[in-house]
């Protein structure tokens, strides 16, 4: 059994577990052994924790995480194009669209189609501010918890390592 060890375990350690090489069926402790040290299952594991506190958080407004995220975006920037929020949350055009359906449906967001090539114009309405006001209060209270329980200096250096993940990846 491995756990206990992953903190120590990488790649370069599943050597004597992985030989990209030579085709072989996994065993259940080199099965354990991807577990314990995939990054891809860690990341997509720890952003379903994290979101699932964020939704809870967010849920008196009637927002999930994604949304907000999505509305932060737009109020960032007074008039955005879908393209370049797609682009700032890393999501293909086709699920921000979907995402943007209920935004829109509810009355936060407005889209104003471009002719020809211009890009759809993205803007929050004046009950998409409201709503966004509130639920960055809820976000800010979140985002202060979680921060405490992670212990000092260790939201930024996750951040960080979060961002330059997905440099590296992107």
């Amino acid at each position: 059994k491995l756990s206990g060890r992953r903190n120590m375990m990488y790649m370069h350690h599943m050597k004597r577990f992985y030989d990209p090489g030579e085709p072989v069926l996994a065993s259940a402790a080199q099965a354990q052994a991807i577990v314990e040290v995939c990054l891809c299952h860690h990341a997509r594991r720890s952003a379903r924790a994290i979101t699932r506190l964020f939704d809870e958080a967010l849920l008196p407004t009637g927002l999930q995480a994604s949304q907000f995220n999505i509305l932060a975006a737009v109020a960032a920037r007074d008039l955005t194009s879908a393209a370049e929020v797609s682009k700032i949350l890393l999501v293909d055009r086709t699920t921000l669209s979907r995402n943007l359906k209920p935004l829109r449906d509810a009355g936060y967001i407005t889209t104003e189609g471009g002719a020809g090539r211009r890009p759809d114009v993205l803007s929050l309405t004046s009950s998409g501010r409201v709503v966004f006001s509130k639920a960055a209060a809820l976000w800010r209270q979140a985002q202060g918890d979680l921060t405490e329980r992670l212990g000092p200096g260790q939201a930024g250096l996750l951040l960080q390592a979060l961002d330059k993940a997905a440099a590296v990846a992107g």
